[in-house]
């Protein structure tokens, strides 16, 4: 795939591009190792050079410091004889560094990805159909990285959303903190008890790309989808109507949730918010508030027969690289199989996220946890009883979900009614497919 494609899918600015209009397979076809050598100074970015395997990832909060211990575990173990230097790439550059280092043929041997970005690098992947398989993970989660047949990533976990609680201000307005309120029935009477009852909001969601995988898997729930399979918008349709008419009045007509997400995140964390979607990271957040919280179904949305969470799932990829030699493509592997085996539950318990180890999920030291009682058994009961949609891989990822979410942000501000939200989506996300 040439730069300049990969580049506006994943939104680099244009100028970025342009300068490097030569694929790297092109390039090394022409020119070799010398040649990509050269285009590294056009990317703009040239990858470590210390010896040992090169990790990219993009975690960071409690994420970050788990992670970090984790490798600090095989690095300072005698068992596994290898040496990992770990490189934390902020979540909003990670992308963009990810495709300058691959482009100027100097990526890092292992890094994190997201499912949904699949279809964007699949072509300069390594696969590990051979060497890892799917076998060891939740079938649904080992999915997100095989495309026509071949293992091109491995699945970390799958982070979907869920409905936290806070389990204080339930007890402070007579419902029950033991009941979640994880029908939409028990989700609108706890909203309007507290609305009714107290200063504080009632309830808060995410905005952003959040925000408009909120809307994903309302719309699910409805039997609806926000894309179609062909890449056509799919908001402007019963379901979404319904959808978008809920979001705007939680904030416009019960005034159960603030106009400002980050009014929202802000009492939120004051304690002085009822409910909050959020996904499995969130965990660390809510135990630092330090309030007693409970976590349910993230099953909100009225007339919802067949409802979901929607997650992601953070994959581990090897780009392809002339410069890395057997041994150093035997070292990834092998790290990524640590990660993703032996060391998955401890993702679990202190990340937070769902493992997508079939091990780790049933392992004791998981199951014996304070998270999997707060949060992961939840969230692994609705990935098991199939009440769990991951996010499609489709070129432009990040320009179709930005055409969603800009005009929900606007009308949760009061910029635009819901019928102008559903024009600009629908209208963003076509002319997202036609460029």
């Amino acid at each position: 795939m040439p730069p300049d494609e990969i580049g506006e899918r994943i939104g680099l600015p244009p100028d970025t591009t342009d300068r490097c209009r030569v694929s790297r397979r092109g390039l090394l076809q022409a020119g070799g190792a010398a040649g990509l050598a050269g285009l590294a100074g056009c990317t703009g970015y040239v990858g470590s050079a210390q010896e040992g395997i090169e990790y990219w990832t993009l975690f960071g909060g409690g994420d970050g410091a788990t992670m970090e211990s984790m490798v600090d575990g095989i690095n300072e173990s005698g068992e596994y004889d290898l040496q990992v230097n770990r490189q934390r790439v902020p979540w909003d550059e990670h992308y963009s560094r990810l495709y300058t280092s691959m482009v100027g043929g100097n990526p890092p041997d292992v890094a994190v990805m997201h499912s949904r970005m699949m279809m964007v690098y699949q072509d300069s992947l390594v696969p590990v159909t051979d060497e890892i398989g799917t076998d060891p993970y939740l079938e649904e989660l080992a999915q997100g990285g095989v495309v026509d047949g071949e293992q091109l990533a491995v699945p970390l976990d799958t982070h979907p959303f869920g409905l936290y609680y806070n389990k204080e201000i339930f007890e402070e307005v007579g419902l029950d903190p033991e009941e979640p309120p994880n029908t939409p029935e028990r989700f609108a009477e706890a909203a309007r008890t507290i609305a009714e009852n107290t200063d504080y909001w009632a309830f808060d969601y995410p905005g952003g790309v959040n925000g408009a995988e909120t809307m994903r898997m309302m719309v699910h729930g409805l039997g609806g989808q926000l894309i179609t399979e062909e890449y056509e918008p799919a908001i402007d349709t019963e379901s979404g109507r319904a959808v978008v008419q809920e979001m705007y009045d939680w904030v416009h007509e019960h005034e159960w949730a603030p106009t400002d997400p980050d009014t929202g995140w802000n009492a939120w964390n004051r304690g002085e918010v009822g409910m909050k979607i959020e996904g499995t990271w969130h965990i660390s957040v809510v135990r630092e508030a330090g309030f007693e919280f409970g976590m349910a179904e993230p099953f909100v949305m009225p007339g919802a027969d067949d409802p979901v969470t929607v997650g992601d799932s953070h994959m581990l990829i090897i780009p392809e690289s002339e410069e890395r030699g057997q041994e150093g493509l035997e070292d990834a592997i092998e790290f990524i199989r640590l990660l993703t085996q032996e060391f998955n539950a401890r993702w679990g318990y202190d990340a937070g996220h769902l493992p997508a180890s079939q091990a780790a999920i049933e392992s004791d030291q998981l199951r014996d946890s304070d998270t999997w009682d707060k949060t992961l058994e939840t969230f692994y009961g609705m990935v098991d009883s199939g009440q769990y949609i991951r996010p499609p891989a489709t070129p432009n990822v990040q320009e179709y979900m930005e055409a969603i979410y800009q005009p929900l942000d606007d009308m949760r501000t009061g910029n635009i009614t819901p019928e102008e939200a559903i024009e600009t989506a629908t209208t963003g996300v076509r002319r997202t497919f036609d460029q």
